[in-house]
């Protein structure tokens, strides 16, 4: 393995001690160009590291990255900078790069972290998760002197220039200060051009650190003679704080994006946290489809089109991705130009501009199922495009009529318009329109005379529109779509050919992303409509100790919590379970055996105070809740192991009057989460997990079926629904954590637990949002603490106890809000 150079970061008159082997004068970074001279390795026990291409074919470098979560890597910094050696601002990557992984599979650097102020070291995001590869797995203390390690890289070897495959060699730790690590190659190994940022690993297999400078001596391209084989690495294992908070899963919004064109209509998701979207559009089959819009309601994306002048709809449900057919509005429309639909309250409200370019509206109440019977008039002419927002009650409508842009308000209760009036700024020439809703305030987006995307601000707080219109970039745009998540505005064009390009819009400030052209290659499109469902923002937890009951709140994106628990007070509750409800977060626990609940309005941060449940309940063990439609499905290990169960439904103010018994025996825990209208429930029993469906439409259950991979002597369960599926995490008899994955989409569970670490836990509970899952456990001393899990890549935050020194908890429960 030769010793570390990068090729173009020829670093000279680097001082190190005079305990350093000598390594005195001349160290070069091994970053841009250079490869281990030991053997050539399998690729298996190494499959975590890269191969990274940096730069042009011609004139670019290689280098070596280790992956470190199932979405970053780590390598030296001097790899990345513009020119090796110079500092990296946290951003997009200022070369094309691209990480090779073991089999060929490749990907994109999109973002790296800011390198580290004190050690050749930057993060570098992959352009989509690694899944089938384990990151490698870091050590907590520095190798002592004398210990043997292994240097991993992708660079030149003795006889090689640009070898195809991984190298490694054998290095004896020489010092170690507080940044950095010396060692030297045994016999001839040392490390190359191109092994920079590869990994130094102890005998246990763990990351202690970086490869950043070397001598290089027996790499080929080095002069005969030099013969040292000393290097420098960069220390990793006193920077974990640093690599988990940059590689913290994000909680990312979701944004179903489509576009109509070459007689269908096409489908792409996205997860904005990651800026990651699906490789290839999804061909919904149907009508040929001219002109597309889309709102949310739930777990439904409500998606109409115009296709041959009349109007359908059609349904998305994001849980389970499935399509209801296309179905024509009522009323007849006939030569339609464009539509533009809202929903308040579960009812949608469709406008179009008409043949005759009026604006015409409609009404569907998905509440009563039924839509009008007539579309209705409304006074205008020469309308081309429409856009829309909800804003409460009111629906803001803003249309391009003879060129210029216009905007009115529908009041949904009493149906009234107020007038047209001409928005500021003078745009002429208009092409298509977009809005979106920030706070209260609209962001307005135009396709201009000139093919590019213009932009206006509606500051609905102070009562005006900015004077100007604002130019956003692009050109060559026809079609336009924007959805909001918090403070950014997504915003889709159909360009050139009919390709969809996608760009972000940073409200307050005004600043835009560059434009990118959405994957999967779709061409031919007429117009596109994108709607963002954001993730939800906030944790509320709440534990009870101590005979009493305490709260703590969380903002998922930041991931900071408030300094105390709160003491709520009230009944001493030994079991909690909760659900989350618009505003509220409604509070089930058992206290002394009996059953109660509380709301907490999550607005005004005030509680209801205990209540019992109706029925009678006494000697209740456990308690899990799922909410469908605002009706709480509420479920109990009884006194006897038995499983009961009650219903609240809140739409009418009710309790059932009595509980229900639901054959079982031997159980100790349960939770469930609501699937739709199921709520799928999993009990331990006996040690072991077990789980069923209840149909909440007619109230039957389906039959106990146990989990595969056998855990046994289950102390505490918890479950989380992400999409359709289930991440399930139980306490297992070693107190450890172990997670299970239900895959409903394809109709089958993993054939083992995984082994997610943690010790002396007693009790856990889970809530998602967006893909990850927050998990928290009690475990020693009652402490809570608590970690992140990202979907599908399966990776995991370092656990951390919650602010506030909460101790002898008895149980905890977490629900995401708004």
């Amino acid at each position: 393995m030769s010793a570390l150079r990068a090729r173009s970061a020829r670093v000279t008159g680097l001082l190190v001690t005079a305990t350093a082997t000598a390594v005195a004068a001349s160290l070069i970074s091994a970053g841009s160009a250079q490869a281990l001279t030991g053997p050539e390795a399998a690729a298996g026990p190494y499959a975590f590291t890269a191969k990274l291409g940096i730069g042009d074919e011609a004139t670019g470098r290689a280098c070596t990255a280790t992956l470190v979560n199932a979405r970053w890597v780590l390598t030296a910094a001097a790899c990345l900078a513009a020119t090796p050696g110079d500092a990296i601002t946290a951003g997009q990557p200022a070369l094309k790069t691209t990480a090779t992984f073991a089999g060929g599979q490749t990907r994109e650097i999109v973002e790296v972290s800011a390198s580290a102020s004190d050690r050749d070291l930057v993060l570098a995001r992959l352009s989509s998760a690694v899944t089938d590869i384990a990151p490698v797995k870091r050590a907590t203390a520095a190798p002592a002197a004398g210990t043997d390690l292994t240097a991993a890289g992708h660079g030149r070897t003795k006889t090689e220039w640009v070898p195809g495959k991984l190298h490694t060699g054998t290095f004896t730790t020489n010092t170690t200060d507080a940044t950095t690590l010396t060692v030297t190659g045994k016999g001839t190994d040392a490390v190359c051009k191109g092994d920079t940022g590869g990994p130094l690993l102890n005998a246990a297999g763990q990351l202690v650190g970086i490869n950043s400078k070397s001598w290089q001596g027996g790499c080929l391209g080095t002069p005969a003679t030099e013969t040292r084989t000393g290097a420098v690495s960069a220390r990793t294992d006193n920077v974990g704080a640093w690599i988990d908070q940059t590689t913290a899963p994000r909680n990312g919004s979701q944004v179903s994006v489509l576009a109509g064109g070459g007689g269908t209509l096409w489908s792409q998701t996205g997860d904005l946290g990651y800026g990651e979207y699906g490789q290839a559009w999804g061909k919904v089959d149907g009508q040929d489809i001219s002109r597309v819009t889309s709102a949310r309601s739930g777990e439904y994306l409500r998606v109409y089109g115009i296709a041959g002048g009349k109007v359908y709809g059609r349904d998305l449900n994001t849980r389970t991705n499935t399509w209801t057919n296309w179905s024509e509005i009522p009323g007849g429309a006939a030569g339609t130009r464009d539509l533009t639909a809202t929903i308040v309250n579960n009812v949608v409200y469709l406008q179009i501009a008409g043949a005759d370019g009026a604006l015409h509206t409609q009404v569907g109440d998905y509440n009563a199922g039924r839509w009008n019977t007539a579309w209705t008039r409304v006074d205008a002419s020469g309308l081309t495009n429409v856009t829309s927002v909800a804003v409460g009650t009111s629906v803001r409508l803003y249309a391009v009529g003879d060129g210029r842009v216009y905007g009115r308000d529908l009041n949904t209760q009493n149906g009234s318009w107020t007038g047209w009036g001409q928005l500021p700024g003078g745009a002429a020439g208009v092409k298509d329109i977009a809005a979106s809703l920030v706070g209260n305030n609209v962001e307005l987006q135009i396709i201009g005379g000139d093919g590019a995307v213009w932009t206006q601000y509606g500051d609905y707080d102070a009562g005006h529109w900015n004077t100007a219109w604002t130019r956003g970039g692009g050109s060559d745009l026809t079609r336009l779509s924007s959805s909001p998540v918090g403070k950014s505005v997504n915003v889709y064009a159909v360009g050139a050919s009919g390709k969809v390009l996608g760009a972000t819009l940073e409200s307050g400030p005004g600043t835009w992303s560059a434009w990118k052209e959405l994957p999967g290659a779709l061409t031919g499109s007429s117009d596109v409509s994108a709607t963002a469902v954001a993730a939800l923002p906030k944790v509320s937890l709440a534990a009870g100790s101590q005979g009493t009951l305490y709260s703590q709140k969380g903002d998922l994106a930041t991931g900071s919590f408030g300094a105390q628990w709160a003491q709520v007070g009230g009944v001493e509750v030994t079991r909690l379970t909760s659900v989350s409800a618009e505003n509220y977060v409604r509070y089930y626990g058992i206290a002394g055996g009996k059953v109660y609940g509380r709301d907490l309005n999550t607005t005004t941060n005030t509680w209801t105070n205990w209540s019992e449940i109706p029925g009678g309940a006494a000697g209740a063990k456990d308690i899990t809740a799922a909410n469908v439609n605002n009706v709480v499905y509420l479920q109990i290990v009884g006194s006897g192991g038995a499983l009961h169960t009650q219903v609240g439904d809140y739409n009418a103010g009710r309790w059932n009057t009595t509980w229900g018994n639901v054959a079982a025996s031997g159980l100790t825990s349960v939770t469930s989460v609501a699937a739709g209208g199921t709520v799928r429930l999993y009990a331990v029993g006996d040690g072991k997990v077990y789980g069923r469906d209840l149909n909440t439409q007619n109230g039957s259950w389906t039959g106990w079926g146990e989990l595969p991979g056998g855990a046994v002597g289950v102390k505490d369960i918890a479950a989380s629904l992400v999409g359709n599926n289930v991440e399930l995490q139980i306490v297992g008899v070693n107190g450890g954590l172990w997670l299970q994955y239900g895959n409903y989409d394809a109709g089958h569970w993993n054939q083992a637990w995984t082994d997610a670490g943690g010790a002396g836990l007693t009790r856990v509970t889970s809530t998602a949002s967006g893909r990850n899952v927050h998990v928290y456990t009690v475990g020693d001393a009652g402490k809570v603490q608590g970690s992140i899990l990202e979907s599908g890549p399966g990776t995991w935050t370092a656990w951390k106890e919650l602010p506030g020194g909460l101790t002898a908890a008895a149980d905890l429960t977490a629900t995401t809000s708004k």
